[in-house]
């Protein structure tokens, strides 16, 4: 006879919340950090980039790559739409 098993929503909090989860979740984030400093390099944008590590809104961890160029990723009248992030991201 098998039993029954239950996950409850705690679980699977404490699990999002693991050291390995977040570590992983760091690593992603570097490997897209690095892949778009490699875009921005190749393509001549100027460009710094930084993570932040943290909680969505509820319970959920997270890594956000960030950069300070914004106009690149969307264009602008001065600046042609490059999507490093995107692409950064896309690729990751």
């Amino acid at each position: 006879m098998s039993k029954k098993i239950e996950i409850s929503r705690d679980f699977v909090r404490a699990a999002a919340r693991h050291e390995a989860v977040t570590g992983q979740l760091r690593v992603i984030g570097e490997r897209v950090m690095r892949r778009a400093e490699s875009l921005a390099a190749s393509e001549g944008v100027p460009m710094e980039f930084w993570l932040e590590q943290g909680e969505r809104p509820g319970w959920r961890p997270q890594v956000v790559v960030y950069g300070d160029n914004v106009e690149q990723e969307f264009g602008s009248s001065r600046t042609d739409r490059r999507r490093i992030l995107g692409r950064a991201a896309e690729e990751g």
